[in-house]
């Protein structure tokens, strides 16, 4: 009988589930986000302090070669990555040019259950905007950290995993430390209509020199701009005229393109190309787009 508990144990953990006394539930998960990359020690470190506390949990790695110190990115990136995730998931992520210095560690979390750690430097942002309501702990309790000297330069792994590794066990969210309300947003233009032109930003530019803004398709369709039609790009200084389609393939390589992303927001690319490039220009530039003609796709 003891023999057939642990096989049936063994294959609940396979499948993702834990079972204590008899009940079924979910494994705990971790959403890791950082601008560390893979070819040094920093994540497998932040995942084994993260595991010697919650053995069980599952961790999915977002992303972690995201352009060092751009926290507007990691912060788009984070909230789209986020959207897909189930209440309970605990996001952990750590991109902090400011480690150690007097930013604080907080804690946040969604109306529906979502838990995020990390530095109070703006990460959160487009979560707080868009997945609110929230509520924000300046993480201050020294029960949840790594135990020992806590390193100046590597709070990810022991503060930030720690913390988010005992949020994934159980602890209270309550317990991390107090409330804030002075918690950092970036500051973005919000896009917007202006007559017969839709304006924006650059949020973050991927590893293909793809721009991604923050204004949804639907904005610019409202202007009557169907599939194939010419508009005028504006991003900072620069101008091209590109064409707006479904994807990369639909105009020649090299030609500036406009596309609605997955996302839902729209992207200014280069058919195998860099956009980034182009346009001399990255993450915060200003977006202006207007339709030049307006015809349908044949």
């Amino acid at each position: 009988m003891r023999w057939g508990l642990h096989i049936a144990a063994a294959f609940a953990l396979g499948a993702g589930l834990i079972v204590w006394a008899g009940c079924t539930h979910p494994a705990p998960t971790i959403a890791f986000l950082t601008d560390f990359g893979e070819s040094d020690f920093y994540v497998g470190a932040v995942k084994g302090v993260t595991r010697s506390i919650a053995p069980h949990v599952t961790i999915d790695d977002l992303a972690h070669q995201l352009e060092p110190y751009d926290v507007r990115a990691a912060a788009w990136n984070l909230y789209l990555a986020a959207q897909d995730y189930p209440s309970g998931t605990v996001f952990l992520a750590v991109v902090d040019p400011g480690v150690g210095t007097e930013r604080r560690p907080i804690a946040l979390r969604t109306d529906d259950g979502r838990l995020f750690v990390g530095p109070d430097n703006g990460l959160f942002s487009f979560v707080a905007r868009h997945l609110g309501p929230v509520e924000v702990r300046h993480i201050t309790n020294r029960d949840l950290f790594r135990p020992g000297t806590i390193s100046h330069s590597f709070h990810g792994r022991d503060i930030f995993g720690p913390t988010a590794a005992h949020l994934a066990a159980g602890t209270t969210f309550e317990a991390v430390g107090p409330l804030i309300e002075d918690y950092v947003l970036l500051p973005v233009r919000l896009a917007r209509s202006d007559g017969d032109e839709v304006r924006g930003e650059v949020i973050s530019a991927d590893r293909y020199g793809n721009l991604h803004t923050n204004i949804p398709g639907e904005m610019l369709l409202a202007l009557g701009v169907k599939r194939g039609g010419l508009l005028h790009v504006t991003v900072g200084e620069v101008t091209q005229r590109a064409r707006l389609v479904n994807t990369y393939g639909d105009v020649a390589e090299g030609e500036p393109l406009v596309l609605i992303a997955s996302t839902d927001h729209l992207e200014i690319a280069v058919n195998m190309g860099d956009a980034k490039a182009l346009f001399q220009i990255g993450p915060g530039a200003p977006v202006i787009i207007s339709p030049q003609e307006r015809r349908a796709t044949p």
